[in-house]
């Protein structure tokens, strides 16, 4: 199913998956009971919960995957992988060196190997997919596609995809950082980062592929040294 979207509101289908995601992530200790360290399953299957219910909105709203055509170049790929390692470096090279903004202290990290064994394998599927194949699509369809023209002009389907002003860069980024008070210099950076990949190669899929590199690496980061707050 895909849903008719109102002539008033084009902007439903980039906003309704973030939505989705921003409300489900903050009801997310109370789907798990509020303590997933003595009840790991329960987040565990909250988690599921949160993305399939996502997914099925991304899907249905995917109306906005036009805006992913037409494939980048090659180079413009290679260029998208590699801001998106630097991304990645970013995020953990920079932890501990800046102020914490979050109102709430220091996020909880979920650590995968205390749920039992047969769980764990489905969870960390789960995990990746939607920390390497959901986030950075309806993300970038949102921040790069969406608000970013937005701010250029509100009838924002007639600024062109890659059109990238100073002052909407700068915004973007911002809020981008707002919305991770925990890391909100990298997030900065990471904004401004992709708003100029944006420019330079004209390609939301080339901001989708540098978004899933990062994350990418940040999951085979977390896996490998345990350092589960980089979920």
């Amino acid at each position: 199913m895909q849903i008719a979207i109102p002539m008033s509101r084009p902007w439903l289908p980039y906003v309704a998956p973030m939505a989705a995601f921003l409300l489900l992530t903050s009801a997310e200790g109370w789907l798990s009971g509020g303590n997933f360290e003595t009840d790991p399953t329960r987040y565990a299957v909250a988690y599921a919960i949160k993305i399939a219910l996502v997914a099925a909105i991304a899907w249905v709203c995917r109306s906005t995957w036009r805006d992913l055509r037409p494939r980048p170049e090659p180079s413009s790929l290679i260029l998208a992988t590699l801001i998106g390692l630097g991304v990645a470096a970013l995020w953990v090279g920079l932890d501990g060196l800046y102020p914490n903004l979050g109102a709430k202290g220091t996020r909880a990290a979920f650590n995968p190997y205390t749920l039992p064994r047969t769980a764990r394998v489905p969870f960390l599927a789960v995990r990746f997919f939607g920390l390497v194949v959901l986030v950075p699509l309806f993300e970038e369809l949102f921040w790069r596609s969406f608000l970013i023209r937005w701010l250029i002009h509100p009838d924002f389907e007639t600024v062109p995809i890659g059109r990238v002003t100073l002052s909407a860069a700068l915004i973007t980024s911002a809020v981008f950082a707002t919305a991770h008070p925990e890391e909100w210099l990298p997030a900065l950076l990471t904004g401004l980062a992709w708003a100029w990949l944006l420019h330079r190669t004209r390609s939301v899929s080339a901001c989708v592929v540098s978004h899933m590199a990062a994350n990418l690496a940040l999951g085979i980061y977390v896996l490998t040294t345990g350092s589960w707050k980089f979920w």
